[in-house]
């Protein structure tokens, strides 16, 4: 239970309580249920407005630099705050696995092998600048930009 819903019936129990303890006629009975009734609504469009804010939609534009330089962009519909593996998952840049376990190593198919040659998927935010965290720390919101950029040692 949230705490708008906790504060709600705490209020209507208020509102029954005193007019149990009064001695409240009809027009007291009408009147707290008046109450609840405006309580509950408000509780109901508080509720509803919170599941909309929490849904809301954000676009991201996403970029490969594949390891012959062709570059290809994507633009992610996400939900904001979702994280960055699990839309790239979702849009099968990276494979679930990858993005379970936020090590990237395949990108659109392609794998850079550090072992084999110093290859490894550099991850850059909008200014070009290498992220500091990894894809599974990203929230995405609205207007960002990442990319991913084949590299070599």
């Amino acid at each position: 239970m949230n705490y708008l819903h906790k504060f709600a019936v705490l209020t209507l129990s208020a509102v029954l309580s005193v007019c149990l303890l009064a001695g409240c006629g009809a027009s007291a009975s009408s009147t707290a249920s008046s109450a609840a009734s405006s309580v509950a609504s408000s509780v109901a469009a508080s509720e509803a407005a919170s599941s909309a804010a929490s849904k809301a939609q954000a676009t991201v534009e996403f970029t490969v630099t594949a390891a012959d330089g062709s570059v290809s962009s994507v633009l992610l519909n996400v939900t904001d705050g979702e994280k960055l593996n699990t839309a790239l998952a979702e849009a099968g840049i990276i494979s679930q696995e990858e993005a379970e376990a936020g090590f990237v190593t395949t990108v659109n198919g392609e794998t850079a092998d550090y072992d084999k040659d110093q290859a490894w998927w550099c991850l850059t935010d909008a200014a070009g600048e290498m992220t500091t965290v990894g894809v599974a720390d990203i929230e995405l919101h609205d207007g960002d930009s990442y990319a991913f950029t084949y590299t070599k040692g």
